[in-house]
């Protein structure tokens, strides 16, 4: 006779293989995220951040100081600049994320036994791909030397000498462009405001449309016949009108509180939260209008919440990513409220610069309202239908 411990054992294993939403959450979950961490992570790290090349002396060791660069498959050279001014646009519009700078009289400074230096501008406010540039950088740079023999050196002006000279080790001298203090967690911060912020309004918001009802609805207005847009649409206001103040309140004390610096405007970045919380709103609802259950809802969205997390790029950046993976970064919402706050927090970053965030934001607002607005449909239509 089995003991009633092992009986009970029993039960609770038939009592969770009989129920599908619990044993496909603990049996394929592992699976799901040991795949789709494996994805992200692939590459193992971050290759051909685009970088750009100011060669003000235009010697033979200045280009090959370059060619030593564009075989590293951690930069891709992507141009040539005149001056380093012309290094600050291509950054915001993020075509170049490190700028190397062969001053004049480079190759002369290195024959003439002088401590020769690189300069390099680089990214402060997005240091987890910068990081990847100047690594590739210092390595070139310092690990240069140049042997040069005496016909060479009377060639480049230098008093002729017999054998070869080994010049001094060259040295890489790094500036940020913008966030010059590279504290990183001011942009730690934006960022789990803005995904704490999609995780409260995502559980939140299912749960609220699982608990009401055409009924409940019918008996609050005193109304039989309220459009269900109506209520789509001051459900998503009404919540909205609770959860932008309170994500607004939490980046200010990112700034005021914890010191981050912010130059530029506040209104973009609140345009960009309101947009963001908006779309989180409807996309809870379009989570219960497939699970038509809050608990599921609930689960789908921890299921799949750090997963988001990660492909927003603030904790590996997309360039490390495949490619498949980098378009769907680069797609979701929360990457493109985390690109706006950075670039508006860190670089001053007006509109224009902007743009193609507010647009993806404002395509993904198109997409969640007509996935939440059916969602509410159905539980409205659900609701009111007569029971048998």
């Amino acid at each position: 006779m089995s003991s009633p411990f092992l009986h009970l054992c029993y039960r609770e294993l038939r009592r969770i293989l009989g129920d599908q939403r619990i044993y496909v959450l603990l049996l394929a979950g592992p699976f799901f995220y040991a795949f789709a961490f494996g994805g992200v992570y692939w590459e193992g790290r971050t290759k051909y951040v685009p970088i750009v090349i100011v060669d003000e002396d235009h010697s033979a060791l200045s280009r090959d100081i370059t060619r030593a660069l564009q075989s590293s498959d951690s930069v891709s050279v992507a141009g040539w600049l005149n001056s380093p001014e012309e290094f600050p646009p291509l950054l915001r519009r993020e075509r170049a994320y490190a700028c190397v700078i062969f001053p004049p009289k480079f190759e002369h400074d290195v024959l003439e036994g002088r401590a020769p230096r690189v300069g390099a501008l680089f990214d402060g406010s997005h240091v987890l791909i910068a990081a990847t540039a100047l690594g590739a950088i210092r390595n070139v740079v310092t690990s240069f030397q140049v042997a040069v023999n005496g016909i060479e050196l009377s060639a480049a002006g230098v008093p002729r000498t017999e054998g070869r000279v080994l010049a001094r080790p060259i040295q890489a001298v790094i500036r940020p462009v913008f966030n010059p203090a590279l504290n990183y967690s001011y942009f730690m911060l934006m960022c789990l405001v803005c995904v704490a912020t999609q995780s409260v309004t995502r559980m939140s918001c299912g749960i609220a449309l699982g608990l009401d009802s055409s009924e409940q609805i019918r008996r609050d207005t005193g109304n039989d016949s309220t459009p269900i847009l109506w209520v789509f649409l001051s459900k998503v206001a009404g919540t909205a009108a609770l959860v932008v103040p309170a994500a607004a309140t939490a980046m200010w004390f990112v700034f005021v509180l914890f010191g981050a610096p912010n130059h530029g405007s506040a209104l973009l970045m609140g345009l960009a939260l309101s947009l963001f919380v908006i779309i989180q709103v409807c996309i809870a609802y379009g989570y219960y209008g497939l699970f038509q259950s809050p608990v599921l809802c609930t689960q789908f969205h921890m299921f799949t919440a750090v997963l988001f997390s990660i492909l927003s790029g603030y904790t590996w950046p997309y360039y490390g990513m495949p490619e498949g993976l980098q378009f769907i970064s680069i797609s979701i919402p929360v990457f493109n409220v985390i690109s706006i706050v950075r670039k508006v927090s860190l670089m001053g970053a007006g509109p224009t610069l902007l743009t193609k965030y507010f647009l993806a934001l404002l395509v993904w607002l198109l997409v969640a309202a007509a996935w939440g607005y059916w969602a509410v449909r159905k539980q409205m239509k659900l609701e009111s239908a007569p029971s048998e």
